[in-house]
Formats: C-alpha cells, structure tokens, sequence
C-alpha cells in the first residue's frame, strides 16, 4: 500500500492523473511503499512516467548502490541495516526516485530508518516542506546513520569472543567467528559502493541536488567514510582473533600431550620391570622367591620413577630458550657503541 505526504501532512490516496499532474508550487509530494505488489510498482511507473530500467530495477531487487540519472527523476539505490529478534543482521534496500516537486521511496521490507523519518514529518512539517533535496538528504542520513547500532553490536560480540578465547575457547567460538566475519563482508561488500555513491551524490554530477543539500551530504559521506575504516578494522581484528584461537589450541594440545607424556615416563620403568620379572622362566621366578628379593625389585622400582624424571628433564633443559640477562651475564656480552670522533680519528 502506499502511503502519501503532502508538505509533511499525511494525505489520501491520488489518482494517476493528480500525480502526472503535480507541480512544485503545490508543495512537496512524497510516496512511500515498502513491499511493494505488483499493482504499486504499475501505479507509480504511470504515475511517475518512469523508463522500464527503473521499473525493471523496482521489480527485481538485490542492486548495488547507485545512481541513474534520466531526464525527469533521478534514480537512486541505498542501503540499511537492521538487526532482527534474533540478532541476524539483515539489509534493508531502499529505491528512492526523486522529481520536480516529489519523491517516492520504495523499500523491500519495513525499514525503521524510513518509519521514523516518516514519523517526524508529523512533529516536525518542517521537514516535508524544505524540497525534495532537502528530504532527500534526510533520508540519506537516516539510512546511513542506522548501521552505526549495528556496528556497535559487532563491536561488543567482537569483545566477547576476545574474551572467550582467552578465558576459554569451544567449537562454539569459531562458529561465532565465521558468523562475524560474514557479516563484515556483507557489510563491506554494500558500505563501499555506498561510500563512493555518496561522494557521486555530493559533487557536480547530481544536478537535481542544490548547492546546500550537497554540502549536508558531504557530512553523510564522512560518515560513511568513517563506516567503511570501522569494518575494515573489525575484519582484521576478527582474522586476528582466529590466528589467537587457533593457536590457543595448538598450546592445549602441546600441553596435554605433555601430560600424558609425563604419566608415561613415570609407568615406563614400572612396566619395564614388572615386565621383564613377569616373564614364565624359571631362572627369573627362581632369582626373586624370597622376601628380600620382593623388598628390592619394589625399592628398584620406587628409585627408578624419579630417577628417569631427573634424566628427562635434564636433557629437556637443554632445549629451552636461555633468557637475555642470562646470556648476557655469561657469556660477558657488553653493548658498545664508537664514537663518532674515534671514528673520524681512525679514519
């Protein structure tokens, strides 16, 4: 359904021929439709006089954001964001068509960006009266300024898997890295194009822009901008945070295997004895039948525990890294540094 505005007051439906017929002196005309059917789409390209390209782009979503200027109106594709129940983040496309006296705004789903500056034309008629630019502007800002949440929301999920590696990664966490990082690529793959949209929109090219909302946009193009460092920041931060997890894993799969590498040093000289006195031969069951012979395989059993223990770390300290002050205090290492005039003097 679409909904009308006139000079920022609420009005009823208009015929096709009160649209075709509509001038700048009778104040501004703003339509707005989200999820439009197919009677909305036919309604507006008579309406509007609209080129098949537009309605070709009105009826098949999923463009880029651009700009197509024609001789009537000028086309435009923006982009918002928005965060659903279940914290999936979700892009909104907006069409916005702006002409001589009118602007008509065609979105896929409701976007609150819209709703809200749809909802202050009634506190504020001022802003349904300053020109379509002006609206426009508005609208550009809005649609812009909603990924800032958004982005904030990445932010804090991005702490949070910072911490959990640290304190205490799962399989959980890297599914919630690859959520992330896909959600920074499409965010990416829209703010770029958006960015560059906007600078479009700020310069000379859009001639159906006045001087005053150009210079409002150069603001909104700053923000987007300042949109486009931040995910690229969180990429890297995000990458980062995979190579942290990922070595987090290998460090608690050394340290395990270490573990277990020491329960079996300590049950190695135990299972070698009790072994190799196990074994059905006369000559070894004959050697150990007396109490005495009992006391000493179980003392050469509790003094070799320790002593293979000894031996393993003293050959494991060879291995391990020697710290500076050590090094340096023993082997003498002292820094120097010539001076410049020795050095010009034994030149």
């Amino acid at each position: 359904m679409i909904r009308t505005r006139v000079d920022g007051a609420t009005a009823g439906p208009l015929s096709v021929e009160e649209v075709r017929a509509w001038r700048p002196e009778r104040g501004l005309l703003w339509l707005d439709v989200a999820q439009p059917a197919r009677e909305d789409v036919d309604y507006l390209a008579r309406a509007l006089d609209l080129h098949p390209l537009v309605v070709e782009d009105l009826e098949h979503r999923n463009q880029r954001p651009k700009m197509d200027d024609y001789p009537n109106l000028l086309f435009v594709v923006l982009f918002g964001t928005l965060l659903g129940d279940d914290g999936e983040l979700s892009l909104c496309e907006v069409h916005v068509l702006l002409g001589d006296g009118w602007l008509a705004t065609v979105s896929d789903r409701e976007m609150p960006a819209v709703e809200q500056l749809w909802a202050s034309c009634d506190k504020r008629p001022e802003i349904g009266r300053a020109g379509p630019a002006s609206l426009f502007h508005r609208l550009c800002d809005v649609l812009v300024d909603s990924m800032f949440p958004v982005l904030d929301t990445v932010d804090d999920e991005i702490d949070r898997v910072e911490t959990t590696i640290v304190q205490n990664a799962t399989e959980n966490t890297v599914a919630d890295i690859f959520r992330l990082k896909r959600e920074l690529n499409t965010l990416r793959r829209v703010l770029g194009p958006q960015r560059d949209l906007l600078q479009l929109l700020s310069g000379p090219r859009a001639t159906r822009l006045d001087a005053e909302a150009q210079l409002y946009l150069r603001d909104v193009y700053d923000h987007a901008v300042r949109m486009v460092e931040q995910v690229d920041s969180y990429r890297d931060i995000i990458t980062g945070a995979l190579d942290v997890y990922l070595s987090s894993v290998s460090n608690r799969l050394g340290e395990q295997t270490r573990r277990l590498t020491i329960i079996a040093t300590i049950f190695l000289p135990l299972t070698f004895l009790t072994g190799f006195f196990g074994m059905n031969f006369g000559a070894l069951i004959s050697a150990i039948s007396t109490p005495r012979a009992f006391a000493a395989g179980v003392s050469a059993m509790a003094v070799s525990v320790p002593l293979v223990l000894w031996v393993s770390q003293r050959f494991t300290a060879r291995v391990r890294p020697v710290p500076a002050e050590s090094r340096g205090r023993r082997r003498g290492i002292r820094s120097y540094t010539p001076r410049i005039g020795q050095r010009r003097r034994t030149g």
